[in-house]
């Protein structure tokens, strides 16, 4: 409550999208909070505003790259219980409270699960605040990292009991139900690098622990079912994730099993703001003190409080278990995929799947694995016999070790210290003072008597845990008032009141994709975690540009083609006037693109293009006029004649007008002398079915990326659906998930009367 106060009692949401108003066209000369958060303000807000907008649960997303598929992109959370229960709020007032819940739950997690292993309350209290309080925690607060790692503790504590309980049957199947159902939040998160290092992580962990079991045949029967279970309750996201994902360029361009970071990073568990916070500023002070970091603040940081850290070292030395050995393999084996020791880099290029998966997000385990070991820790530091000497050799092994990383960081920068002038080193010395009275509490903690009060001494240590821990989030997820949060400004005014179907394009980060979907504005541009491959190739701009808000090395390809009717730019440029024409020079250039064709159209003949390449480059040809020939990838069905299900009544002219262009429903109404095909320039994706007068007819895919469908004379109106087949089969397997939880559940209840009796 503390940390979130401004957005929880304030009136101010917890949002980072006031660094969106330093951009075009609102160009206000503010200071933005948090810079870093961008995936935030640029990505997922945008997209949450505009479900929130829609007041449903809107599958398809008409307002980025021609449209893509809103519930296959499965970082917009469309089902996560905590987005689905702050529904009504909406994403600015929502997102304090969300924050909250899961940072609340994320320590409840971690108690619970730490006291199973048998640690003592305070212990368990000091491991929730660790853990939810974790660098990690903090700096993805506001993505969907988050959503998935704060379930982590409670599937381990689901197995953990399920292992404890293995002579109750009925209660060991209770646990594997929960674990189910805990799984498939987890994945319902939204965020697939993560949920997959977790399940890893599950079964490594399952693997040490069935070791010497009596039934663990049993016990891994069980949890390969309650994995599937939860997959099946979880499938109605999953499987148009698949489908998208099947269909993406997303894999193609972004090779993160080559992201590793610099040892340099590691003096970042002491002094985590000493060198800069994009929160709090200074960021140029490696650049004033010669120390070489190349990691950015999120990836880098996994801060988890001083005192954590000896309490840890106490875990691991003063209380030997299998346990303890568990989370020290699982803490020190992760440093070598975190930091790229080879030959780890080239081995996860090679794998599939976690050639895609970011290792340094892999500082969630360390950061869990710190937590439960600062438990054992705690409760070795206050046991009434614990031996003094073992501790103070803990002690002093852990002040030489973390003394001998400040020496080496004081000889790459004390040269440097004096050129510092005083903001900067004011800065410097207070971050400094926190590390130091994070050394003052150890060495309290070690020097304290056992025969004096040990409430006093558990006090200061949790209360100085939790300032330390609070210093460093605080801030770090900005809270800001309403009229900050996506406000009209005078293009975006002259945008809205053009009320025909049209897209816009733009370069650089000037209208930024996704922010136009926010005010109801259609851009051939966006971003998004995947990105249909087909749309990427005919726009023929590299992934890393235009989708992920860069600015665009060139024109998008095939203008013509996308609808685009605005041309958006921060000066004049030297546009055909043939082609383009200005229309709006009020802080913002705004030519109108004269080529634009209407989002829907008729055309009275075709040719079929079976080869994807020879198809591109047909469709590329500056030759190539999509109104007098529609390119398909297959023959169309024949046309109707007319009063045959298909169109009805006489047509002397050709006429089309879109009635309707909702996400998942476009209605048009069409009029031609003679059979032709209907183009809809939008996105042509699986899940998308057609009507004409109520008969089915089918899609066929059109100039490489697009719609269409047959009509034969006369006047027709069509409507198009987007009712994927993969979320129908995933409710089915969902409701077969709910059958076997429920079954799970009652067998486990009957099983422990009969024990009982």
């Amino acid at each position: 409550m503390v940390l979130l106060h401004e957005s929880l009692f304030l009136g101010k949401g917890l949002v980072p999208a006031d660094a969106i108003l330093r951009t075009l066209p609102w160009h206000r000369d503010i200071y933005a909070a948090n810079y870093m958060l961008g995936d935030q303000y640029l990505t997922f807000l945008p997209t949450q505003e505009f479900v929130y907008q829609q007041k449903s649960l809107p599958f398809w997303n008409p307002y980025i790259c021609c449209g893509t598929p809103n519930l296959g992109a499965i970082e917009v959370g469309l089902f996560f219980p905590i987005r689905l229960l702050l529904a009504p709020l909406g994403p600015f007032w929502g997102s304090g409270p969300a924050a909250f819940i899961k940072l609340c739950l994320a320590g409840w997690f971690t108690m619970l699960y730490v006291r199973l292993l048998g640690v003592s309350g305070p212990a368990s209290l000091l491991a929730g605040l660790v853990f939810s309080l974790s660098g990690f925690m903090i700096v993805w607060l506001g993505h969907p990292h988050v959503n998935c790692a704060m379930w982590l503790p409670l599937l381990l504590y689901f197995m953990e009991k399920a292992f404890r309980d293995g002579g109750d049957k009925a209660a060991a199947l209770r646990a594997w139900a929960g674990f189910a159902v805990a799984y498939a939040c987890m994945i319902l998160g939204g965020h697939p690098p993560t949920f997959i290092q977790i399940t890893i992580l599950l079964g490594i962990y399952f693997l040490v622990r069935v070791v010497g079991e009596k039934d663990g045949l049993r016990q891994a029967g069980l949890l390969i079912g309650a994995v599937a279970v939860g997959l099946l309750l979880a499938a109605p996201q999953l499987l148009p994730f698949q489908e998208y994902y099947r269909r993406c360029a997303f894999a193609l361009t972004l090779q993160r099993w080559s992201d590793q970071l610099s040892f340099y990073s590691l003096i970042h568990f002491f002094l985590p703001n000493a060198l800069g916070n994009p929160a709090r500023g200074f960021e140029d002070m490696p650049n004033l003190l010669g120390w070489n970091d190349p990691d950015n603040f999120n990836e880098r940081t996994g801060y988890v409080g001083i005192f954590p850290l000896f309490a840890a070292a106490c875990g691991i030395a003063l209380r030997p278990c299998r346990t303890t050995k568990i989370f020290l393999l699982l803490g020190v084996g992760t440093v070598p995929l975190v930091f790229g020791i080879p030959p780890l880099p080239s081995l996860m290029r090679v794998l599939p799947i976690l050639h895609d998966v970011d290792e340094r997000r892999l500082l969630l385990f360390v950061a869990l694995s710190v937590a439960v070991l600062a438990a054992f820790g705690w409760d070795e530091i206050f046991s009434r016999r614990r031996n003094q000497r073992r501790m103070a050799v803990v002690a002093t092994g852990f002040l030489v070790l973390a003394g001998a990383a400040m020496l080496y960081f004081w000889h790459v920068i004390g040269a440097k210290i004096h050129t510092l002038d005083g903001a900067h080193l004011a800065f410097f010395r207070r971050e400094c003072l926190i590390l130091g009275i994070g050394v003052g509490t150890v060495l309290v903690a070690v020097l304290w008597p056992a025969n004096w009060k040990g409430w006093i001494l558990m006090g200061l240590c949790l209360g100085w845990t939790t300032v330390d821990l609070l210093h460093f989030g605080m801030g770090y997820n900005p809270s800001i008032p309403r009229d900050l949060y996506y406000p009209p400004a005078p293009a975006i005014t002259w945008l809205q009141r053009d009320h025909s179907l049209y897209r816009v394009f733009g370069g650089g980060l000037d209208f930024p994709p996704n922010s136009p979907e926010v005010y109801g504005v259609s851009d051939s541009r966006g971003c998004d975690s995947l990105g249909v491959r087909r749309y990427q190739e005919l726009v023929g701009v590299d992934t890393n540009d235009l989708f992920f808000y860069r600015e665009p090395k060139t024109f998008a390809k095939n203008l013509r083609l996308l609808n685009v009717k605005y041309l958006m730019f921060t000066k004049p440029m030297a546009l055909n006037p043939r082609f383009a024409e200005p229309v709006y020079t009020n802080v913002m250039l705004i030519y109108r693109f004269k080529p634009c064709l209407d989002r829907a159209f008729l055309v009275f003949d075709y040719q079929v293009a079976t080869n994807q390449a020879a198809a591109l480059a047909q469709i590329s040809a500056t030759e190539f006029d999509a109104r007098r020939v529609v390119l398909l990838e297959e023959e169309p069905p024949p046309a109707k004649r007319s009063g045959e299900g298909g169109a009805t009544g006489t047509a002397t002219n050709e006429s089309v007008r879109v009635v309707s262009h909702e996400p998942d429903d476009v209605t048009i109404e069409a009029s031609t002398p003679r059979p032709a095909y209907l183009v809809l320039l939008d996105t042509y994706f699986p899940g998308w079915t057609a009507t004409v007068n109520g008969e089915p007819t089918r899609i066929v895919r059109a100039d490489y990326n697009f719609r269409a469908v047959s009509l034969p004379a006369g006047k027709a109106t069509v409507h198009f659906a987007y009712r994927p087949m993969s979320f129908r089969i995933g409710l089915y397997l969902c409701g077969a998930g709910l059958l076997a939880l429920g079954a799970a559940w009652w067998f486990g209840g009957l099983g422990r009367k009969i024990s009982l009796v």
